[in-house]
């Protein structure tokens, strides 16, 4: 584990058009910097997203698909800063993004949860002070790498893995806030094809049969 730094992991399976997008995003906010890492775990696409390693601060992965908590557990694998944030390839951040995320990971909390918007503020924009009634998803928050410990995403989930990591790794009797500025753009309407919409339409379960 590397003191200081922070390790965006982001799985990907296809999505490449949006997910270009955010690495162009993340581009101007970790150029020349040495204390931040992007692990890019491919899950076996079928797509063409090899490019991401050209990217400054990119650690490219490629595995054979398995699925989002599968990609997800091979990036904390690989991650050596001493902070985490995880980010789906198919959302947007704002520029801010990691200035934020590091500067309260620095000051010791433990885990810190976010505010965010839905599709460029066009959706709902989240705040509260309650973010485990509210935020269910893994992109709202950023962890201390040895607060998470050995805990892993469950690998017999196709969708919600997050929830159920969420449950199991946040407690309350360690450092905590919730920070309300926003860290995170949730892309719904532009990606009819995710997880979500997916099980929304009765296309994909919770469990792997």
């Amino acid at each position: 584990m590397i003191e200081g730094m922070l390790s965006v992991i982001i799985p990907v399976y296809n999505s490449a058009e949006r997910f270009r997008i955010l690495m162009e995003q993340l581009k101007p906010q970790v150029d020349g910097r040495d204390d931040v890492e992007i692990i890019v775990v491919d899950d076996g696409s079928t797509e063409d997203v090899s490019w991401a390693a050209d990217f400054p601060c990119v650690v490219y992965k490629r595995k054979p698909n398995g699925g989002c908590p599968t990609a997800r557990n091979v990036g904390l694998e690989m991650a050596r800063g001493e902070y985490i944030t995880l980010v789906d390839s198919d959302d947007e951040v704002p520029p801010d993004y990691i200035e934020i995320v590091m500067d309260n990971m620095s000051k010791g909390w433990d885990w810190v949860s976010y505010d965010w918007i839905c599709d460029d503020g066009r959706g709902k924009v989240v705040q509260t002070k309650e973010p485990l009634v509210i935020n269910l998803a893994t992109w709202g928050y950023s962890f201390r790498r040895d607060f998470i410990g050995d805990t892993r995403f469950n690998e017999r989930m196709n969708c919600a893995d997050d929830t159920e990591f969420l449950r199991r790794a946040l407690r309350d009797d360690c450092r905590h806030k919730h920070d309300h500025r926003i860290i995170y753009n949730y892309q719904w309407e532009r990606n009819p094809n995710s997880l979500s919409h997916k099980f929304c339409r009765g296309e994909l379960s919770v469990w792997k049969t």
